[in-house]
């Protein structure tokens, strides 16, 4: 019955279609509409190359999600099979699950650096129906798909295949849970173990970020502040290390000294973290920080002393809360809502 349903809806490509054909459903499965993902799915700029770096840098596996708006088999995996338990462990602890609309129009960059359209991508994958789920593998190809919704029954199986095809076990779920306190650093961020040579050789601002493991706020700044798009789009516009404030592991520190990580932040008075130390570009010779960051920060303030750095408006503007202030004024006159607390 199943089968003869989807393939009737899978057939058929606009809403209208849809409503037209909800008479025909099994008993619960409505046109939603759109309709909100769960939070466990991967969040994603669709920089298919970055994400896959950081599914094989955790062990993980890439799920590419086709979905529409108005898809009642969309609803129905949501609903049934991404409410049990049993699936969303294995799906949270193995995979990272990118939503894609196979209509919609957000850019897709593929591995190769081309972008192109969602729309257009699912034309090349070959999307007909949704859901369609396609697993890739750690090359980034195509390993396993599903086209069109499975049963709760039969998508367990078929995620143990997956599985069982990658050579893995079903993670511990111990295991997994502690693995997510310590969020990994991005593919843009070095762990550099000559920072006067970082400095000297770049041409952006270096930004050294000094963490330690089992942060909540370190977690929230990767899981959260560097996840969202305008943080993210400052980012790249920056040379950024990271620095273990507790690590035994040798350095050389902006000024040419030879000394460990942990005695680098004790030299520098590193008594929070996340502590962000800004330097300019070039200038070994000028060892001291231009500007330190070293408070817990919402999304509008890490905004605003990245800006402070780029603009280079430190130089002209000594007092970092003025800057915030007129940034915060000028928005508000440009129709802006500033969001402190966001």
């Amino acid at each position: 019955m199943i089968r003869i349903l989807s393939i009737c809806f899978l057939s058929l490509f606009s809403l209208a279609s849809y409503a037209s054909n909800e008479a025909k459903l099994s008993e619960g499965m409505v046109n939603p509409g759109f309709f909100e993902k769960p939070d466990w799915f991967k969040e994603s700029f669709l920089e298919l190359q970055d994400d896959l770096d950081d599914a094989n840098n955790n062990n993980r596996q890439i799920i590419l999600y086709f979905h529409q708006d108005g898809c009642p088999y969309c609803k129905k995996l949501l609903d049934d099979n991404f409410s049990r338990k049993n699936i969303v462990d294995i799906m949270s602890q193995n995979f990272d699950l990118i939503e894609l609309n196979m209509w919609g129009d957000k850019i897709v960059t593929l591995f190769d650096g081309e972008e192109i359209s969602e729309k257009e991508f699912a034309r090349r994958m070959r999307v007909m129906f949704t859901p369609t789920l396609i697993f890739l593998d750690n090359k980034g190809q195509s390993q396993f798909r599903m086209n069109g919704y499975y049963a709760p029954a039969k998508f367990t199986a078929a995620l143990e295949q997956v599985l069982s095809l990658s050579g893995k076990q079903q993670v511990d779920k111990e295991v997994a849970v502690k693995s997510l306190l310590t969020k990994p650093k991005e593919k843009f961020i070095y762990r550099a173990n000559d920072l006067a040579v970082l400095i000297e050789n770049s041409k952006k601002p270096v930004m050294l970020l000094f963490e330690q493991g089992d942060c909540s706020e370190c977690n929230d700044l990767h899981g959260d502040l560097f996840r969202r798009l305008p943080v993210y789009k400052q980012l790249q516009q920056f040379t950024i290390a990271q620095v273990d404030i507790n690590s035994p592991e040798n350095i050389v520190t902006p000024d040419g000294k030879h000394i460990t990580q942990k005695e680098l932040a004790k030299q520098l008075n590193i008594q929070y973290t996340p502590s962000i130390l800004f330097y300019e570009a070039g200038k070994v010779s000028k060892a001291s920080p231009v500007f330190r960051s070293e408070a817990y920060l919402k999304n509008f303030h890490i905004q605003a002393v990245f800006d402070y750095i780029l603009t280079k408006a430190y130089l002209s503007e000594p007092e970092f809360q003025r800057f915030v202030q007129r940034r915060a004024d000028k928005m508000r006159q440009d129709g802006i809502e500033v969001e402190l607390w966001d």
